[in-house]
């Protein structure tokens, strides 16, 4: 159960967004491990790249991945809330956007996104396991 918590936690903490871009100098909205989060442009960008986006998706995407790192924000900086409900609701917040982005998607491009977010996943372990270092 330990583990559990300490893995949510660092997963609450190095998955402001579905993606990370790695930076060298750190500023005071960086991460502590140096990474920057994506903005919503970037990630509905990135989206594009794999998925193949109309503009209409791409205008209904923006604002989804907008209020999840608005809510992943207000949750990594409530410091009130025991660790197994930050995870719950970390949990919550990353379903509820993903059921919306899907929304939005086409039946062609909903695998695509779901093998994306496995992706991502994996990477996250991965990189929990290996200690938060070597981000690629």
């Amino acid at each position: 159960m330990k583990n559990f918590l300490t893995t949510a936690m660092l997963a609450l903490a190095l998955l402001p967004t579905i993606a990370v871009v790695p930076t060298y100098g750190q500023t005071a909205t960086q991460q502590p491990d140096g990474l920057q989060p994506r903005t919503p442009v970037q990630v509905v960008a990135f989206l594009d790249s794999k998925l193949y986006l109309s503009a209409d998706q791409k205008t209904k995407i923006q604002p989804i991945i907008a209020d999840r790192q608005q809510k992943l924000a207000a949750l990594r900086n409530d410091s009130s809330s025991p660790r197994l409900r930050k995870a719950r609701k970390l949990k919550g917040i990353f379903a509820d956007s993903d059921k919306k982005i899907e929304a939005v998607l086409t039946n062609d491009q909903k695998p695509e996104y779901a093998q994306l977010r496995e992706q991502m996943k994996e990477h996250i372990r991965e990189r929990i396991q290996n200690g938060g270092s070597n981000y690629q």
